[in-house]
C-alpha cells in the first residue's frame, strides 16, 4: 500500500481498491462458504481416521467452484456496462472487470487450497497461499513494472500475482495430498453434493453479507464521490485492518479446534480454546490500534500529504476493531459449532444497518459518514454474537482486562 500511495497517488491508489472490492464480492459466490465448511468437513473426516474421502470432498467443492466461477464470468460480461455506469459510476472502468473476470476461478481456488492447508493446521502454509505469497508476488512485479517504466495497470499486475500464487499453491497442494497418502477410492462414501452445499449455502450467504458489510462503504463512495475519496478512505481502512493479520493468525489455529472440540462435544475444551484466543487478539492488537488513535495523522502521512484528511476515518474505524478484539472469534465460532444460520442472520441485519447509515450519511459527511456507518454495524455485529454466544454455548467469548478473565 506505501509503494502505491507514494508513487502513485490517491487517485490510483483508489481505483485498485475499487477493483479489488468488486473481485473480492466477485469471489464469494464460486467460493460459496467452502473456506469454513472445509475446515468442519475436513475435521470431521479426520476425527473417524477417513482420509480417502476428504480428497473426494475436496474435488466436489472444487467442481462447484469452477462451475459458478463460469456463472460469475458470464454474468460480469454480460452486465459489464450497467456495473460500471449505474453501480459503481465510473467511467472508463470496463477493462478493470475484464480482469476481474479472468482473476475470479483462480483466486476462488486458491482461497479452497490455502483452507486445506488451514484444515490440517499447517498454518505457516495457510498464511503463505492465504495471504503472503500474494502480497510478495505483488510487491515484486510492482516493483520490476515501475522501475523498468512498463505502463500497466496496478490492478492488473495484481492480477498476474494471483495467477502466479495459484501456480505455485496448486503444486504445493499435489505434493502435500501425495504426502498424506490420499486417494480417490472412497470418494462418494460420505459427503455427498447435496449434503456439502447444504452446509456451504448459509456460510456463503454469512460470508458474502459479511464481505458487502466490509466493502459498501467503498461502494458506496465510488457511487456518490471520486477516486481521490476512495483512495484515501481505503488507506485509512487498510492501516485499521493491520490487526486482521494478528486475528487471522489466531483464526486460523483456533478454527480448526473449534471444529475439532465441537465434533467431540467437549466443551470445556472449546471454551478454553476460545477464551485464550480472545485474550491473545487482545494483548496483540490492542496497543497497535491506540497508537493509530492516538496519532491518526503522523499515521497517515507517512502515505502523503493528502492522506492526511483521513483521520478521522481512522479513529472511528479502529474504535470498532478493538470491539472487534475483545469479542473474540465469534464469527468463526458461530459456523463451527453449527450455528452458522444465526450467525447469517445477525450479519444480514448488520450490513442492513451499514447499507441505510452509508445511504443517508455519505452524501453529507463523505468518507467520515462511510466510516461512522461501518463502526457502528462492526460493533453491533460482534456485540450481538457475544450475546447470543452466552446463550447458546454458556460461556463468554470476550476479554475485558480487569473484568473479563
Amino acid at each position: 500500500m506505501l509503494f502505491i500511495t507514494r508513487f502513485y497517488g490517491a487517485e490510483q491508489w483508489g481505483l485498485y481498491s475499487l477493483g479489488f472490492t468488486v473481485l473480492s464480492i466477485a469471489v464469494v459466490v464460486p467460493v460459496f462458504g467452502f473456506d469454513n465448511a472445509l475446515i468442519r468437513l475436513i475435521a470431521d473426516l479426520n476425527q473417524k481416521s477417513n482420509k480417502t474421502n476428504v480428497v473426494g470432498v475436496l474435488l466436489k467443492a472444487s467442481l462447484v467452484t469452477v462451475i459458478l466461477s463460469l456463472v460469475v464470468i458470464l454474468s460480469i460480461d454480460y452486465f459489464s456496462e450497467f456495473i460500471t455506469n449505474s453501480i459503481l459510476r465510473q467511467k472508463g472502468f470496463e477493462p478493470f472487470l475484464l480482469l476481474v473476470r479472468i482473476a475470479v476461478l483462480p483466486m476462488a481456488l486458491l482461497i479452497l487450497m490455502s483452507v486445506v492447508f488451514q484444515s490440517y493446521k499447517r498454518i505457516i502454509q495457510f498464511m503463505l497461499f492465504k495471504s503472503v505469497l500474494l502480497s510478495c508476488l505483488f510487491f515484486v512485479l510492482l516493483c520490476v513494472f515501475y522501475f523498468f517504466e512498463i505502463n500497466v495497470k496496478i490492478f492488473e499486475i495484481y492480477i498476474y500475482a494471483i495467477i502466479g500464487s495459484f501456480s505455485i499453491a496448486l503444486i504445493a497442494l499435489v505434493f502435500f495430498v501425495r504426502s498424506k497418502h490420499m486417494t480417490i477410492n472412497t470418494i462418494d462414501k460420505t459427503f455427498s453434493f447435496k449434503e456439502i452445499i447444504y452446509l456451504s449455502f448459509p456460510m456463503m450467504l454469512s460470508s458474502s453479507f459479511a464481505l458487502l458489510m466490509g466493502w459498501t462503504d467503498i461502494l458506496m463512495l465510488s457511487y456518490f464521490k471520486a477516486p481521490k475519496d476512495i483512495g484515501i478512505y481505503s488507506s485509512a481502512l487498510k492501516l485499521a485492518s493491520i490487526t486482521l493479520i494478528v486475528l487471522a493468525s489466531v483464526n486460523s489455529i483456533s478454527s480448526p479446534k473449534f471444529a475439532e472440540f465441537f465434533s467431540k462435544k467437549d466443551f470445556i475444551g472449546l471454551k478454553d480454546v476460545v477464551q485464550k484466543s480472545t485474550k491473545i487478539m487482545f494483548i496483540t492488537s490492542a496497543p497497535i490500534l491506540l497508537v493509530f488513535m492516538i496519532f491518526p495523522k503522523t499515521i497517515l502521512g507517512i502515505f502523503g500529504s493528502e492522506f492526511v484528511s483521513g483521520y478521522i476515518v481512522l479513529i472511528l474505524l479502529c474504535i470498532a476493531r478493538f470491539v472487534n478484539s475483545i469479542s473474540g472469534s465469534v464469527g468463526h465460532l458461530m459456523q463451527m459449532t453449527n450455528n452458522q444460520n444465526t450467525y447469517q442472520f445477525v450479519i444480514i441485519i448488520a450490513f442492513i444497518i451499514n447499507l441505510i447509515l452509508n445511504i443517508l450519511l455519505i452524501p453529507t459527511y463523505g468518507i467520515n459518514g462511510a466510516a461512522l456507518s461501518s463502526a457502528i454495524a462492526m460493533i453491533f455485529w460482534n456485540v450481538t454474537l457475544v450475546i447470543i454466544i452466552k446463550q447458546k454455548l454458556g460461556f463468554w467469548t470476550c476479554y475485558i482486562p480487569f473484568l473479563v478473565k
